[in-house]
C-alpha cells in the first residue's frame, strides 16, 4: 500500500507530496510556520489539519536523507526544530522524491507498473549500493559494455591488495571448478514484492551487525576479516533494480562451494557488474580454504560439518575438495609449524646437562587390534611434548610391538640432536624394560601404574570370606606407595619402606631392616583396635602373598622418586579431541598431522595457571569420578584455553603456503608413509566380489 499523498498547504504550492510534515504544537514554532505558510496573513479560519511537504525545507532539516535517497527509507524523518524557509518548488528534497518514485518503477516485457523497495535484510553502508567502491571482502566488477551471457569463471583479480596477486609457477593451480554436483548455476529475473516498509536504518543500532572501523578491516588480511551468514533472498534485493536506470535487471547466480558470484544486466541501458561474495586467491575463493583450515585444525570433522551445514542449508563443498586444501596447504604448513617448534625447543634441551623424559604409547583402539600407535617423549621439567612418532602395525609385525618400536625411534631422534637423557619414566611394559636395560638407559617407573596393578589385585582379595578387613588398609596402602617413592633416594631405601607395611598393619613399627629401621610417624593410641592383623591369620597371608609378591618388590625399587608420566596420559587425553578413536578412517599422514596439532595444542595450554573469581579467590569444582565408586575430588579450574597457534597456522597458510606450496609440500613427500594394510593381500576384481557374495540368510 502506497504512502496516502497530501496538497500542501502553503500559499503558491499545489504539489501532493507523500513526505508531508503537520503543523508543530508548541506556540513559537508554530507561529513562524504559520508566518511562512500564509506569508503573514492568517485567515481567520485556518483547515483542522496543515500540511508542509519536503520541498520547503533545506537539505540539512531531514534526519534521514541519505537512506531516503537510497529507497531505504519510505519518509524523510524532520529534525526537530527545523523551520520551512524554501520557496522554490523544485528544491533538492523534491529531486530526491523524484529519483526515489523513478527508482521504483521497472518494465517487465512491454507493462510498466509500480512496486515499491522492501527492507533489505542485512543492513549496509551507503557506498555499498554505489558503483565505482569496491571492498575487500565484496568485489563488484562494473561496466556498461555488452553482458555475456556465457558463465564465466571467476576473475583471478587478487583481493588482499589493489595490486594482483602473483604466486609462484611452481604451485600447482587449484581449479576454481568443482564437480558438476558442487558447481551450480541459476538464472532469474528477480521481482520486488511490494510490501511495507517497516524498516529505519537510521533509527536502527548497527554496532553489533558492522564493524566499527572499516578502514582496519579492509587492510586487514583475507583471514581476519569477519564473516556472516547471510540469506539468498537479501543479496539479490539488492541487483534487483539498475542504479542508472532504475529498471528491473536480469540476474546469474554462479556457486562454487560456499562461493557466490552475481552477474547483473540491465537490457535497458546495458549497465552490467559483477559482485563476489568472498576474495579471490589466485583461482581458489578464500572461503572455501578458509573453512577447510577452520576445520581441520580445530579437530573436527568433515562429515560432521557437512551434516550441520546440510540442516542449515548453507552451501559447501564437497570431501574431495576438502581433501585437496589439506593435501596442497593445511598439512604442509602443520608439518613445518611442528618442525621449527621442535627444533628450537631441542636446541634448548641440548644445552642442558641432563634431562628426564617420560615416555608412553597411545594406541588408536584397545586390545591388540590397533592400526596405529603413537609413542610420545616429554620433558617432565616443563610438561612439555618434545616427540611424537606415529607407527603403523604392519611396520613392525604387529600391535603388541609398536611401542618398542616408537620409543627406539623417539630415543634415536633424541641423540640424533645432542640431547642427554638422566633418566626416562615410563610404565612396566615387559620389551621396554629389556630394550632399556641393553641399552644403558636408566629407568624408572610410573608410580600411578604399579598401585593401579596392586589396588586391583586387592579388590580382588577384600571379596573372599574372612578378607574383609583388608578393605580398611586399601587407601592407607595406596598412599604408603606414594610415599615410598617421593621420601627414598635409592631402590634398598624403596624396598624397606614398602615392606614395612606388613609389620605396620600387624601394629609393629620398628623393623629389621636397616635401610628402614623404624617408622616415622609419632606415638599414638589407635582407636580401632580391631583393624590390626595377626601374623598368620588368612587376612594376612593373603595381603603379605600380594605385597611380597617378588616382581612387586623388584619394580618398588624402581619407582620414579621425581616425576611421573601423569602428564603424558592428560595429553593423551587431548588427542582425542584432534583424532578420535572412533574415527579410524583417517590416513597416515593425516592421523600424524592431527598428533602435531595435539601437540602445538597441549604445549600452549599445559603451563595454564588456576582461574581466580572477581575478588581474588582461587576456583575450585567437586567432581564424583566413577571410578571411585561415590568417592568425591576437588580440581582446580584452570584459566580459558587459548589458540594462538591456530591463527600462526591461518596466517602460514594463507600468506606463504598458499602462495608457493611447493618447498611446504616437499617436506611432507620426503616423510615415509607405510603401505595400508591391505596392501599385502591380493585385491580380488569387484564384479567378481559380488558374484561371490552370499548372505547366511539366503543360502
Amino acid at each position: 500500500m502506497s504512502p496516502k499523498k497530501h496538497k500542501c498547504s502553503v500559499v503558491g504550492c499545489n504539489n501532493e507530496h507523500s513526505s508531508f510534515h503537520l503543523l508543530p504544537t508548541s506556540e513559537p514554532l508554530k507561529t513562524q510556520w504559520m508566518d511562512f505558510i500564509y506569508e503573514g496573513k492568517a485567515p481567520l479560519k485556518i483547515p483542522k489539519y496543515v500540511y508542509v511537504c519536503a520541498n520547503h525545507f533545506l537539505t540539512d532539516c531531514f534526519e534521514n536523507e541519505g537512506q531516503f535517497k537510497a529507497g531505504l527509507a519510505s519518509k524523510l524523518i524532520l529534525k526537530s526544530g527545523s523551520l520551512p524557509t524554501v520557496r522554490d518548488a523544485t528544491s533538492p528534497s523534491e529531486e530526491a522524491s523524484t529519483s526515489t518514485r523513478s527508482c521504483r518503477t521497472r518494465d517487465i516485457g512491454v507493462q510498466t507498473e509500480t512496486s515499491k523497495l522492501c527492507s533489505v535484510g542485512t543492513q549496509l553502508s551507503m557506498r555499498t549500493l554505489q558503483t565505482h567502491h569496491r571492498s575487500v571482502c565484496v568485489q563488484t566488477e562494473t561496466t556498461l559494455s555488452s553482458f555475456d551471457v556465457s558463465t564465466k569463471l571467476v576473475s583471478h583479480t587478487a583481493v588482499a591488495s589493489s595490486t594482483p596477486l602473483k604466486t609462484s609457477s611452481k604451485r600447482p593451480c587449484l581449479d576454481l571448478e568443482e564437480d558438476e554436483d558442487t558447481l551450480q548455476e541459476c538464472s532469474s529475473i528477480l521481482t520486488s514484492q511490494e510490501t511495507d516498509v517497516t524498516f529505519n536504518p537510521a533509527e536502527a543500532d548497527t554496532s553489533i551487525t558492522e564493524p566499527k572501523d572499516l578502514s582496519a578491516q579492509e587492510s586487514s588480511p583475507n583471514q581476519n576479516i569477519c564473516k556472516y551468514i547471510v540469506y539468498e533472498t537479501c543479496i539479490m534485493e539488492l541487483f534487483d533494480v539498475c542504479p542508472v536506470c532504475h529498471r528491473s535487471c536480469h540476474i546469474r547466480s554462479q556457486r562454487i562451494g560456499t562461493f557466490l558470484r552475481v552477474e547483473q544486466l540491465c537490457h535497458h541501458c546495458q549497465f552490467s557488474r559483477k559482485w563476489n561474495s568472498q576474495p579471490i586467491l589466485g583461482s581458489t575463493p578464500a572461503g572455501n580454504l578458509h573453512l577447510s583450515a577452520a576445520v581441520y585444525l580445530s579437530g573436527a570433522s568433515f562429515f560432521t560439518i557437512e551434516k550441520i551445514f546440510a540442516a542449515m542449508k548453507l552451501h559447501l563443498f564437497k570431501y574431495d575438495t576438502f581433501r585437496r586444501h589439506a593435501r596442497m596447504c593445511i598439512e604442509p604448513a602443520i608439518v613445518y609449524k611442528w618442525r621449527n617448534w621442535q627444533d628450537e625447543m631441542l636446541q634448548l634441551l641440548a644445552q642442558r646437562e641432563k634431562v628426564i623424559v617420560g615416555g608412553d604409547m597411545r594406541a588408536d583402539s584397545p586390545g591388540h587390534s590397533a592400526k596405529y600407535g603413537s609413542y610420545t617423549m616429554m620433558d617432565l621439567e616443563t610438561n612439555t611434548v618434545v616427540d611424537v612418532q606415529l607407527v603403523q602395525s604392519n611396520e613392525v609385525g604387529g600391535s603388541y610391538h609398536m611401542e618398542k618400536e616408537g620409543l627406539k625411534r623417539g630415543l634415536d631422534f633424541l641423540d640424533a640432536h645432542g640431547v642427554t637423557l638422566d633418566c626416562i619414566v615410563t610404565d612396566r611394559h615387559p620389551q621396554i624394560q629389556k630394550f632399556l636395560r641393553e641399552r644403558n638407559v636408566n629407568q624408572f617407573y610410573d608410580v600411578w601404574h604399579i598401585e593401579k596393578g596392586i589396588s586391583k589385585q586387592l579388590e580382588k582379595v577384600c571379596k573372599l570370606k574372612g578378607c574383609e578387613k583388608i578393605r580398611k588398609w586399601l587407601h592407607s596402602i595406596k598412599n604408603h606407595i606414594y610415599w615410598t617413592a617421593a621420601s627414598s633416594s635409592s631402590g634398598p631405601e624403596r624396598v624397606a619402606k614398602w615392606m614395612s607395611m606388613l609389620n605396620h598393619m600387624q601394629n609393629k613399627h620398628t623393623h629389621e631392616d636397616s635401610n628402614f629401621p623404624a617408622c616415622l610417624h609419632g606415638t599414638r593410641r589407635s582407636r580401632d583396635t580391631k583393624k590390626w592383623l595377626a601374623a598368620g591369620t588368612l587376612p594376612y597371608l593373603k595381603l603379605e602373598k600380594v605385597l611380597s609378591n617378588k616382581r612387586i618388590v623388584k619394580d618398588v625399587a624402581k619407582l620414579s622418586p621425581h616425576y611421573q608420566t601423569s602428564s603424558i596420559e592428560v595429553f593423551h587425553s587431548v588427542i582425542l579431541r584432534f583424532t578420535p578413536k572412533k574415527c579410524g578412517f583417517f590416513p597416515f599422514l593425516g592421523m600424524l598431522c592431527r598428533l602435531y596439532l595435539a601437540a602445538l595444542h597441549y604445549n600452549e595450554n599445559a603451563g595454564r595457571t588456576q582461574a581466580t573469581t572477581a575478588a581474588g579467590r582461587p576456583v575450585f569444582k567437586v567432581t564424583f569420578p566413577k571410578a571411585k565408586k561415590g568417592e568425591y575430588r576437588v580440581r582446580e579450574v584452570k584459566t580459558q584455553a587459548t589458540f594462538r597457534y591456530v591463527d600462526d597456522l591461518l596466517d602460514l597458510i594463507f600468506d606463504k603456503v598458499f602462495v608457493d606450496p611447493a618447498p611446504y609440500v616437499d617436506d611432507v613427500l620426503r616423510i615415509p608413509i607405510p603401505p595400508a594394510l591391505c596392501a599385502e593381500y591380493d585385491r580380488p576384481e569387484k564384479e567378481e566380489a559380488i558374484s561371490s557374495r552370499v548372505s547366511r540368510f539366503n543360502q
